[in-house]
């Protein structure tokens, strides 16, 4: 099954005042995650962590609130 990938912006956008977890398909010029595949994502932060299921892959995953009207 295909994900779509999505800027950050796209993400915080879509998935407005939510934690949101993703798994990184790209980053900028320091390393830091600028596009990824949204795994998960609640507007309680305890829904997301538990659902990673953190340590059965090596995907480098990111998790971060998005504040509602930010980009």
């Amino acid at each position: 099954m295909s994900r779509n990938i999505f800027s950050l912006v796209e993400i915080k956008r879509s998935y407005p005042d939510e934690w949101v977890a993703i798994a990184v398909r790209k980053t900028d010029a320091d390393g830091l995650p600028s596009a990824g595949v949204v795994l998960v994502h609640d507007a309680d932060e305890q829904f997301v962590w538990p659902a990673l299921k953190l340590g059965e892959s090596d995907e480098l995953i990111h998790v971060f609130h998005t504040e509602r009207g930010k980009s």
